[in-house]
């Protein structure tokens, strides 16, 4: 019988130098299971992880190198039969190895279900209103979603953060892999495609409920010097987004220009208030006003309140 210490590893992936790496603590620590930390830093070392380098997929993109991990476990643990995986800022708070008996008995593979989203219709809200990915792409996704199936979009989505597998299944890398290339065509968000991407394969995944925050067995986040700045979607790194970028300060500036505008006008009013003329000038004839201002005399208005109240203010010709 093969033993499931040797069989089983538990895995993470920093990529980007956009957060440190957390140490692993208490019966995770302890563990015989193996723990391994995929990265593309030459300089990082770590207490309690094996330290695995590789090259990112995509230099200019850290977070869809790390999901090029995070998804295809069969291609970078094929040593092991099973896995746990976890985001850096999950920690674990039990031996991974009873979460691997459990849950691998059950199904091939096990993710937790979003307890704050109702839909993945709505995480796609969420993740272009927080600007993590570019928004032309997202809707696009969204949209070719609701075309093909979309009853994909009524679905409470996952929560990644953890994902407990027999990655060498076939059926498992069947999903993994329409996974990956949904992230790899669509957003690099990958819990909007991995509801579409189960349906899709047919291979179904046991849904673990529980707060995303804590629970039995984990917690989260616990954050480490994250510089978010470096995970936001960039447009200067996207083909011919500098021009996306260029429109976004034109329209800042024309924002600005709105306001100045705004502020003149409101100044003429109070100028114009200021100076209002309390009598016509000397030689204003009524007729001869309304004669030049046709309007005026179609609406009947009295020539000479017409033009203390607006006449003078609008330039109006009155000889």
């Amino acid at each position: 019988m093969l033993n499931i210490s040797e069989s089983t590893c538990l895995y993470t992936g920093i990529f980007g130098g956009y957060e440190k790496l957390n140490e692993l603590e208490g019966p995770v620590k302890k563990s015989k299971i193996k723990k391994i930390c995929f990265t593309d830093d030459e300089t990082l070392t770590s207490e309690t992880w094996e330290i695995r380098l590789i090259k990112p997929a995509f230099p200019l993109d850290s977070v869809r190198s790390q999901r090029m991990v995070k998804v295809n476990a069969h291609k970078f643990l094929p040593e092991f039969r099973s896995s746990i995986y976890i985001d850096n800022t999950v920690m674990l708070t039990i031996d991974p190895l009873v979460l691997v008996d459990g849950f691998c008995k059950v199904n091939n593979i096990s993710i937790p279900v979003h307890s704050y989203r109702d839909s993945v219709y709505q995480e796609f809200f969420e993740v272009a209103d927080n600007g993590l990915d570019d928004s032309a792409r997202i809707f696009e996704q969204l949209n070719h979603y609701q075309l093909i199936d979309a009853d994909s979009l009524d679905r409470k989505p996952y929560w990644a953060g953890i994902i407990i597998r027999n990655h060498m299944n076939k059926d498992v890398i069947s999903l993994m892999e329409e996974w990956y290339r949904n992230i790899l065509r669509y957003s690099r968000r990958d819990q909007l495609s991995l509801v579409y991407s189960e349906i899709t394969t047919g291979v179904g995944i046991n849904k673990i409920v529980i707060d995303n925050l804590f629970s039995d067995f984990h917690r989260w986040p616990v954050v480490n010097k994250r510089d978010s700045a470096k995970r936001l979607w960039s447009p200067s790194l996207s083909g011919a987004m500098p021009v996306f970028e260029k429109i976004k300060k034109m329209k800042s500036i024309e924002s600005v220009i709105d306001g100045k505008l705004s502020d003149l006008n409101l100044m003429n009013k109070d100028i114009s208030e200021k100076y209002k003329p309390t009598r016509v000038p000397d030689g204003f004839d009524p007729q001869l006003y309304l004669a030049i201002n046709t309007d005026v005399a179609e609406a009947g208005v009295d020539p000479k309140e017409h033009y203390l109240s607006h006449g003078w203010s609008e330039g109006r010709r009155w000889r």
